[in-house]
């Protein structure tokens, strides 16, 4: 069932054509009195790019937190490859790759040690080598992480997250701050990743560029899920020439929890 979007409050759709990798049910997550997540619930599959979008606060970051294992819920279930992620977190570790903005690293340490060392924590599924090539930093190997540029940094980060060759990924803002050469080539990546049967979760301000390499979209506003449907599906239901940003300024306006706030 499909809502027309001034009446919608959480677009649902969901294929039942793929193996779920992550379930998420009536999740909450609060920070003392603030509540960041507010009982969402949704799916990933493998084999999928899930894009998940919303502005700062939104709870897109404390949700992916809580799915990687980094997090404790407040309440509700959450499976990843049919695991508990907070008590099962070391086996999990195994089976995920995870890209931080920020990448973690040592400034001083250089390309092709940090890749080693990644590879190494993951009994060398996939090589140093094999990593630096595939983002393009080959000729960048012996350069300390500082004097990266910060698109080569971010290149270095999705990287990092790939030496588990992993079966779900958990990518923030991987083309912030890239160029478009870059941007084309993290693009092909994650739709790989994907085309290999990775389920890949991937955190993003840039609409357009989530328009470009999703395949299921979730929009967090306020903490709480405005929408949860298939990328093609979202597009064809709010008419021709919509973007993204377009059926999420419209459904941010009409949540819920907006018109709340807007009535004080």
């Amino acid at each position: 069932m499909f809502c027309e979007l001034r009446n919608v409050r959480v677009m649902n759709i969901s294929s039942q054509s793929r193996q779920v990798a992550i379930s998420v049910r009536d999740l909450i997550v609060d920070y003392k009195q603030l509540r960041a997540v507010n009982n969402i619930s949704f799916d990933a599959k493998a084999g999928e790019v899930t894009v998940v979008i919303g502005p700062n606060g939104a709870g897109k970051t404390s949700t992916m937190e809580v799915c990687s294992g980094v997090r404790a819920a407040t309440s509700g279930k959450v499976s990843v490859l049919g695991l508990d992620p907070k008590k099962d977190r070391s086996k999990i570790n195994q089976q995920i790759g995870v890209m931080l903005q920020d990448g973690g690293v040592y400034p001083s340490a250089r390309v092709f040690e940090i890749a080693q060392h990644y590879c190494n924590l993951y009994d060398n599924r996939a090589t140093a080598n094999e990593l630096l090539d595939a983002v393009d930093l080959t000729r960048q190997k012996k350069t300390s992480w500082r004097k990266l540029s910060g698109g080569e940094k971010q290149r270095l980060s999705l990287a990092l997250a790939l030496a588990a060759k992993p079966r779900i990924a958990f990518l923030d803002e991987p083309t912030s701050g890239v160029d478009i050469f870059g941007r084309d080539l993290i693009r092909r990546i994650v739709r790989q990743l994907a085309s290999d049967g990775c389920a890949v979760i991937m955190a993003t301000h840039e609409l357009d560029e989530a328009q470009r390499v999703a395949d299921h979209v979730l929009m967090f506003h306020n903490g709480s899920l405005v929408a949860n449907a298939p990328l093609t599906e979202l597009l064809n239901s709010a008419g021709e020439h919509k973007t993204l940003e377009d059926i999420f300024r419209s459904l941010a306006n009409n949540s819920p929890v907006s018109n709340s706030r807007e009535s004080q």
